[in-house]
């Protein structure tokens, strides 16, 4: 396959890192060239028609006009293309099957692309929901991701783990390059075979409870302490943001997330790991990938 990879920031780098060790090729679309992508086996352009592509994938985020303007164009381009017929937006989260409207400063934008890809039916398409990326449990010296501050359930400079309420609402972590090799995957077994692709495509790598992530981390470390945080402490946060008009307020807004079971992908929903599209792949578990960052080490 010749795959597409439209956008250059971290979790492009990642996919485009994975991408790369699979043997198709990869052209890397952006309007700036970045050095950490030179080191990839990749066709780096500005700008490019996808012709000669079999499927284009999307990283872009940003403000509102510019995401739905940026997936609009692509959508145009797999339309007129005569090869290209196969976009993956750029969702990369929660389980939308459920909670189409969360997070709540990109779901209405988001909704917008989302009906334009419905309304066609030239170009097949699919969102990838995988819940977290795996690699928010590492401390930020060895996450390749941008820093996401309480967003995020973990503090690891203070190593303080927010307990959204009693913690027992379930997360699904997947490491990147574990959804970049389902994404190859999935793109593959319709390229070949012509198979429709579902509105929403689910993976899971590992599911657990807050509370079971707190205590598999603080059994690796017995530093981390938790940190109780009510459902009136996050809304309070949230109105406050509003009334002063603080972008700042997204953080806040994600947080609700950890009220809910918006970020797991149920099992009966996500693609099983070894058999059917994703045959021959398993998924990281967090242990293991806790031990395989511990093993980079000083690399």
């Amino acid at each position: 396959m010749k795959i597409a990879l439209v956008g250059a920031g971290e979790v492009g780098l990642c996919l485009a890192t994975e991408f790369c060790k699979s043997g198709d090729e990869v052209v890397v679309l952006t309007s700036t060239v970045k050095s950490s992508f030179e080191h990839l086996k990749a066709e780096i352009h500005l700008k490019r028609k996808l012709d000669d592509c079999d499927a284009v994938v999307s990283t872009l985020s940003g403000p509102d006009e510019f995401y739905i303007s940026a997936h609009s164009n692509i959508l145009e381009a797999c339309s007129q293309s005569r090869r290209c017929k196969h976009f993956i937006p750029s969702e990369w989260n929660i389980n939308l099957d459920d909670f189409p409207d969360q997070p709540m400063f990109s779901a209405a934008t988001h909704e917008v692309v989302r009906n334009k890809l419905r309304s066609q039916h030239g170009v097949k398409w699919t969102m990838i929901c995988h819940g977290w990326f795996m690699e928010y449990i590492l401390p930020e010296e060895k996450n390749p991701l941008r820093e996401i501050g309480l967003a995020w359930a973990m503090n690891h400079s203070t190593k303080v783990f927010d307990m959204y309420a009693d913690g027992l609402q379930k997360v699904t972590l997947t490491s990147t390059a574990d959804t970049a090799r389902a994404v190859l995957a999935v793109l593959r077994n319709s390229i070949n075979t012509g198979a429709d692709l579902s509105p929403i495509t689910h993976l899971a790598g590992q599911t657990l409870t807050y509370r079971q992530l707190f205590q598999l981390i603080k059994a690796r470390d017995p530093a981390w302490k938790s940190n109780l945080v009510t459902f009136s402490e996050v809304l309070g946060d949230i109105y406050e943001g509003l009334k002063a008009n603080d972008p700042g307020v997204a953080v806040h807004q994600m947080r609700i997330l950890g009220f809910t079971n918006a970020n797991h992908n149920p099992k009966g929903k996500a693609l099983e790991w070894g058999t059917g599209v994703l045959q021959g792949l398993r998924a990281t578990t967090v242990e293991e990938f806790l031990d395989q960052a511990e093993a980079g080490k000083g690399k």
